[in-house]
């Protein structure tokens, strides 16, 4: 293949900007997530989880699947369990499919961001406004290893039901 079919074949990330363009783009893209999801945020809060339709899309998708295809890794789940209702009612009742863990301090987190096979969304760091690469292909490939060497190091966390006494 030469040079010229090879980057015909690789599509070009894109930037965007602002959280508006962040939380479009993380529902486009979780409403048609394809077979493997990871996905880590210090907290999720910037993330659009408890939207009705994002729930019910992540209901469809995850309904015919039997065995852990979505990873989910965070340092704190705190907010994202006191503002997140209807994510996490789906957690609990697809809790076959989904995978959390938490990270300590002491581990180096990857970017923020959402892989999805050979797409993905990484956050950029910005002063102000929220920026992030939509990427595909091999273009994924080198945060998408953060996040796994992260994953290896972190606990579970994020149970899918509340213990209590």
């Amino acid at each position: 293949m030469d040079a010229t079919q090879d980057s015909a074949a690789q599509p070009e990330a894109r930037i965007i900007e602002g959280r508006l363009a962040w939380h479009q783009a993380l529902r486009e893209l979780l409403l048609d997530p394809g077979a493997q999801v990871c996905m880590y945020s210090d907290d999720y809060a910037e993330w659009p989880l408890d939207e009705s339709v994002l729930v019910q899309g992540l209901a469809r998708w995850a309904l015919p699947r039997r065995r852990p295809c979505m990873r989910m890794l965070a340092r704190d789940y705190s907010k994202l369990l006191a503002g997140n209702s209807r994510f996490v009612r789906w957690r609990e009742a697809f809790s076959h499919v989904i995978q959390c863990r938490e990270l300590s301090s002491g581990i180096e987190p990857p970017p923020e961001g959402l892989w999805l096979g050979e797409r993905a969304l990484v956050a950029l760091p910005a002063q102000r406004e929220r920026r992030a690469l939509l990427q595909a292909g091999r273009d994924c490939q080198g945060s998408l290893q953060m996040f796994e060497q992260a994953w290896d190091l972190a606990e579970p966390g994020f149970a899918p039901r509340a213990l209590g006494l």
